[in-house]
């Protein structure tokens, strides 16, 4: 049995509509993720919810080629786990809502990658999070926002009318198949 899944299920237990799955995040989703940050120039990337790590093992593989990688995540114990995982990774063990909190003055350029399930969040961190999500979009010349979700679903209606989604590809090799989408300035 995977290390990782025993703090992912006393996070599942604790709280399961901020963890929102019943499986961390497979490695060919994490590529196909990574795929998506590397189309573009990526800047400073944040992972929101980074759980287990999945998403954020495949990050950390390509670190060189970010100018920096944060991540957030809430649950203590995947926090802990996520130190303990990336030596010298900066993770915040806190609300991914609380991103408005960094400096981003001089940054030009943000891609936050999300494995947050938005669609089953309580609706005061689901709104927390949009909020954050339109003041940053709004001082960062280039924004895009990576997320996922199941089913084709659109994974949250957009925040505001200057960012729309574009929908990338469907990752088969997942357990449910995820839709990878970008959120960026219309």
């Amino acid at each position: 049995m995977s290390t990782d899944l025993i703090p992912f299920w006393q996070a599942l237990l604790r709280a399961p509509r901020q963890v929102g799955a019943i499986v961390p995040a497979g490695r060919f989703l994490g590529q196909a993720m990574v795929r998506e940050v590397l189309d573009g120039n990526p800047g400073l990337v944040i992972e929101l919810g980074a759980g287990t790590g999945s998403i954020t093992q495949a990050l950390f593989a390509v670190r060189h080629q970010l100018s920096d990688l944060i991540v957030f995540e809430k649950a203590p114990e995947l926090a802990a786990r996520l130190h303990q995982k990336f030596p010298g990774l900066t993770v915040h063990g806190t609300c991914a809502s609380k991103i408005s909190q960094l400096d981003l003055l001089n940054r030009n350029t943000l891609t936050l990658v999300s494995s947050l399930p938005f669609r089953s969040l309580p609706a005061g961190d689901r709104h927390q999070l949009s909020d954050a999500i339109v003041g940053i979009s709004s001082t960062i010349a280039q924004f895009r926002l990576i997320q996922y979700s199941y089913f084709g679903r659109l994974p949250f209606t957009s925040p505001t009318k200057n960012l729309s989604w574009r929908k990338k590809q469907t990752v088969v090799r997942n357990l449910p198949p995820a839709t990878v989408w970008v959120l960026e300035k219309s």
